[in-house]
């Protein structure tokens, strides 16, 4: 079960709201003004502070109470707040207050303080902190309705942090509300108490909501600490509404409730020393006797009405026991701090006594020896124990011993005691030594004859190394060895005497060895210390006197423990009888963080150094004069190196500590290609040996960002990989930063892509540009431009340009972008060129004879880009009413539809006019007679006129075949054709009709007739009914072309730009039929 013994914890996290600015970097900054927090509870107070870099902070504390011309006084030295305040500090210049167990009288503002190595160099932060603490408390308030009343979990200040509540009903914890305020009905007898979640140990007391009687239980203390062996007394007051029938106190860690006399575990140890089971109200005491560790849990009270039982659930009082044990912790230059240690902080502020040498310490004018903690010499001797008043059997044990001899009465027998002064606890096991040789028996006292040559000593097993000092059984006049130290601890390369003294008869030979060699070897002779070994006093022929071991140049692996033995010619000393420990060590200086700001060197050894030696310092290789402790205080941010030595032995100095000499490498070396395997490593050259190494990184530009370890392996590097790169590299002495390195990953072409200059639509006739663009480090350095289904186009640029582009250009482009890595083509990307309607035509469906009253269907056809979204129709160059599709059906063609028709297409880019279709139906034989004479008279009026000029001219047909032709290619016009129509049948089509033909008759010249302009004319096609197909004889004429305006073939205001098309006449036959 864990056990609260100090209290709630409350930690207060907000954004620093108070900043102190001092003049030249003095500051120091709160991380809140106010804390208000629960009585009972644990509160941490937090600052930062900052000082001008040329000072070393060498005291920082908290204060509440400052006087002008008065230093103020540090809380923590208060012995009001002995065991229940901490300080913390940081390497950032953070400071932090923990106070547990608050209580009302800590509501104070609470001050920072921080004093520096020079003079004038304190300062200290206003406004501080305010901290208030409260206890929680009930309060019933009447609401509007007469019904009801509303309970407020109050307290004497806003609680930090918003907490949430817990409600109790007659000790039963309820589920909702979670709310400060708690409506209850006005006629009810329970009693409410609430809590704050997370500190339920620390609920409010439990009231009425009507007047005073309700049941409800108050508990005297809630945290009671006491020593093991003690007697404690747990109380509470409680009222029952009803008589009550049953009351009793159980451990809240059972899974059941449980009248605590009938558990076994505390048989004849547990008693109420008040119960009266009839009355309704009164105090209720548990008395616990002979305490023992597995007493502490909490404690609840509980009792039964015969209506009514009182809640499980309700927080009760928690016991904690614990045990007394001295603890030493180094203190100043030769001194150490005894602590009188427990495990929970005592109740009611005891009273501490200690002991020397089973002797109380009193000085009624001092309170050095009523506190837990007493500093004494590090060179005492003396034994120390501890106790607290009112229970000083129960103080912390200390051992040691000594062999007495007496006389057995009417016995020829002695009796050897292994003493002590005090009762050794565990019933030890005792081993005896006669004459430096273990004895088998193991008892105490033990009974020998008096020989008087014999010596004995004592040790208890586990112990053997403390053993006492050999005695003789009679008189002084014994074989003996005493060992001038027991223990010797030296420095790796120095020099050390290893010395006892000893009696003996008539001695024959002396000498050292090593207890741990298997067989005895005299040292002198043994070839690990040739040379660094001897007996600077051996005189083997005298009795008694002193014998020394020097050993040179010492070595680790020389630590050991040594004994000496002798020969007489009657005895040898026995071998396991022991003797002194040497332990070689070097000096190595060890960094501890001290107060904020700075550190602790301290010349450390693996062993106490022998006879309290001299240290010296040296910074930076020189000496450091002020200092012969074996610690020194440096600032926090001293970039220098420090090593130690002992006086006397200034060449067996410690290896020099230092921060972090930082740099990295890259592996392998030159050029860094994707994919690859990439290593960073960190190497430092510190000491102590580097703690931990963080690497700093920055991609593309953005923030650094952190990764651990002295090595950061690229697998498969990446181009994302690229950036800036450095290390920190951190030991006790500090951290150093490595130079930055800018690691950059080359690659092939990636992301290849074509862009197109114009975001919108492309016109015909406009520039376009085209762009390839590609991610490749180094950059591209070769481009390649492709259409699709086509061959590479010529250029290697990173664009590609049209500068006049046109519908032939339109299709899908892609580009291909190489470096000295690789090479890699984009996709494709379509280029749409816009275009208005080219090559419009109308065709007729069906393409054969219209016969009237049939379905005529004509077809308007033209290229564009984007498709034609419009059709105008023209008849006679007039637009139809509903002619705007791409297809006009004339569903029952007549003779009025005969005429001329034409298509106009639009599109978004222009419009274009197809060349007129004639469309008519065959007339009868006498309008086509009447046609052909017409025509016939008119064409020979021309061949009288031209016959006439040919009459003057002198050249030949030739020439005038030569002005034609040149003329024509002047004017560039296209005249209206006359050609044959057989009158056989109607010629199907334009093609059919327009074909030359070659008569047998009269050839005449063509006759040009110019015009102003060159116009569209329409091709007429002239169908002829079917004739008999016999004739008399036919007259054929020549073509003639009529280059004439004229009103029914004027363009429109959308045919002015284009080039006119011209009228085909066809020439006419006329049939003449023989007369019979």
């Amino acid at each position: 079960m864990a056990l609260r013994t100090q209290g709630s914890v409350l930690v207060v996290f907000l954004w620093p709201v108070a900043v102190v600015l001092g003049q030249n970097g003095w500051s120091v900054t709160y991380t809140t003004q106010s804390i208000c927090t629960l009585e009972g509870s644990t509160v941490e107070l937090t600052c930062s502070y900052t000082y001008p870099s040329s000072y070393t902070v060498t005291t920082t504390f908290w204060f509440t109470k400052m006087e002008t011309g008065v230093e103020p006084e540090d809380i923590g030295q208060d012995p009001e707040n002995a065991g229940r305040l901490e300080y913390h500090g940081d390497k950032k210049n953070g400071h932090t207050l923990r106070i547990t167990d608050l209580r009302e009288s800590d509501s104070a503002t609470y001050k920072f303080r921080f004093i520096t190595d020079q003079t004038g160099g304190r300062y200290y932060g206003d406004p501080g902190v305010t901290l208030s603490a409260t206890a929680l408390q009930v309060k019933v308030t009447p609401t509007r309705s007469a019904t009801s009343k509303t309970l407020t979990c109050s307290t004497t200040c806003t609680l930090t942090g918003n907490p949430t509540y817990i409600w109790y009903k007659n000790g039963q914890s309820l589920y909702w509300p979670t709310s400060q305020q708690y409506t209850v009905r006005t006629s009810e007898t329970e009693s409410y108490s609430c809590a704050v979640k997370g500190h339920e140990d620390l609920h409010s007391p439990a009231v009425c909501v009507q007047g005073q009687s309700c049941n409800r239980v108050t508990y005297t203390k809630r945290i009671i600490c006491v020593l093991k062996g003690s007697t404690v007394d747990i109380s509470c007051t409680y009222v029952g509404y009803y008589s009550t029938k049953s009351s009793f106190w159980f451990r809240s860690d059972k899974s059941t409730p449980e009248d605590l006399p009938r558990d076994p575990g505390y048989a004849g140890r547990v008693k109420y020393t008040d119960k009266e089971t009839w009355r309704n109200e009164g105090p209720s005491i548990l008395r616990i006797t002979d305490l023992i560790e597995e007493d502490s849990a909490e404690y609840r009270f509980t009792f039964k009405t015969k209506n009514f039982e009182w809640g499980h659930s309700f927080p009760g009082t928690t016991l904690s026991v614990t045990g007394l044990q001295v603890k030493v912790t180094p203190a100043a230059e030769g001194q150490k701090t005894l602590t009188c240690s427990t495990t929970c902080t005592l109740t009611d502020n005891p009273t501490y006594i200690w002991y020397k040498n089973g002797q109380r310490l009193d000085e009624p004018t001092s309170q050095q020896y009523s506190s837990n903690m007493l500093v004494v010499w590090d060179s005492s001797v003396n034994i120390y124990s501890c106790a607290v008043e009112g229970h000083e059997g129960l103080h912390s044990p200390v051992v040691c011993f000594q062999v007495k001899v007496t006389p057995q009465q009417y016995s020829k027998y002695k009796t050897l005691t292994c003493s002590t002064t005090c009762v050794l606890t565990g019933n030890p096991t005792y081993i005896w030594y006669k004459n430096g040789q273990i004895v088998t028996d193991n008892t105490s006292p033990y009974s020998v004859y008096p020989n008087a040559v014999d010596s004995y000593s004592c040790a208890v097993k586990g112990q053997e190394y403390l053993h006492s000092p050999a005695v003789c059984v009679q008189g002084q006049s014994c074989n003996r060895v005493t060992y001038t130290k027991r223990r010797i601890c030296v420095l790796k390369g120095s020099t050390v005497d290893i010395s006892c003294t000893y009696v003996g008869y008539s001695t024959t030979s002396s000498f050292w060895f090593r207890s741990d060699k298997s067989t005895l070897e005299d040292l002198t002779t043994d070839p690990g210390y040739t040379g660094r070994v001897k007996y600077t006093d051996k005189k083997t022929l005298r009795n008694e006197g002193p014998f020394t071991l020097r050993i040179s140049d010492l070595r680790e692996e020389d630590s050991a423990e040594y004994r000496f033995t002798f020969k007489t010619y009657y005895f040898e000393w026995g071998h396991s009888f022991p003797g002194t420990t040497l332990s070689v060590t070097g000096l190595q200086v060890k960094v501890t963080p001290a107060a904020e700001g700075q550190k602790t060197l301290t010349c450390s050894t693996t062993c106490t150094l022998t006879d309290n030696p001299t240290y010296i310092w040296y910074k930076n290789g020189q000496n450091v004069q002020d200092n012969s402790s074996p610690m020194y205080s440096i600032s926090s941010e001293d970039a220098d190196s420090y090593y130690c030595a002992v006086k006397g032995h200034n060449g067996l100095s410690s290896p020099a500590v230092y921060k972090p000499k930082t740099t990295v490498s890259v592996s392998p070396s030159g050029e860094i290609v994707e994919g690859s395997s990439v290593t960073l490593t960190c190497s430092s050259d510190a000491n102590p040996p580097v703690q931990s190494y963080t690497w700093w990184y920055k991609k593309n530009g953005g923030d650094y960002q952190s990764m651990t370890g002295p090595q950061h392996v690229f697998n498969q590097i990446q181009s994302s990989d690229s950036g800036e790169y450095y290390c920190e590299a951190q030991n006790e002495m500090g951290t150093d930063r490595s130079s930055t390195i800018n690691m950059d990953v080359k690659y092939d072409p990636k992301s290849t892509s074509v862009s197109v200059s114009t975001s919108g639509e492309i016109v015909e006739g406009s520039s376009v540009t085209l762009t390839c663009s590609s991610d490749a480090n180094p950059p591209v350095d070769k481009y390649t431009w492709y259409k699709k289904n086509g061959a590479s186009l010529t250029g290697s640029e990173k664009t590609y340009n049209f500068t006049t582009i046109s519908s032939e250009d339109r299709g899908e482009y892609y580009c291909g972008a190489e470096n000295k890595y690789g090479h890699l083509n984009s996709s494709s990307v379509s280029v749409d060129v816009q275009y208005g309607p080219k090559n419009t035509s109308v065709s007729v469906s069906p393409s054969g004879e219209i016969v009237e009253g049939s379905s005529v269907t004509l077809t308007c056809s033209s290229d564009a880009n984007p498709p034609v979204d419009k059709y105008t129709w023209y008849f006679q160059n007039k637009t139809f009413q509903n002619g705007f599709g791409q297809m006009y059906n004339i569903s029952k063609f007549k003779s009025k539809d005969n005429g001329h028709y034409h298509c106009e297409a639009w599109n978004g880019r222009g419009s274009m006019n197809s060349t007129a279709l004639m469309i008519s139906l065959p007339g009868k034989q006498t309008s086509v007679m009447n046609a052909a004479v017409g025509i016939i008279v008119v064409v020979l009026v021309l061949i009288l006129c031209l016959s006439g000029l040919m009459w003057f001219r002198k050249k030949s047909s030739k020439s005038i075949s030569e002005t034609r032709d040149t003329s024509e290619n002047v004017q560039g016009d296209s005249s209206p054709v006359y050609d044959n129509i057989s009158g056989m049948a109607m010629a199907p089509t334009a093609t059919q009709t327009a074909a030359t033909v070659v008569q047998d008759d009269v050839h005449y010249a063509s006759v040009h007739f110019s015009r102003f302009k060159i116009q569209e004319v329409p091709l007429y096609s002239t169908v002829q009914l079917h004739q008999p197909q016999k004739q008399d004889e036919d007259v054929q004429y020549d073509a003639v072309k009529f280059n004439c305006p004229s009103y029914a073939n004027r363009p429109t205001a959308a045919q002015t730009a284009d080039e006119d098309s011209y009228v085909l006449y066809s020439t006419v036959n006329k049939p003449r039929t023989k007369k019979t």
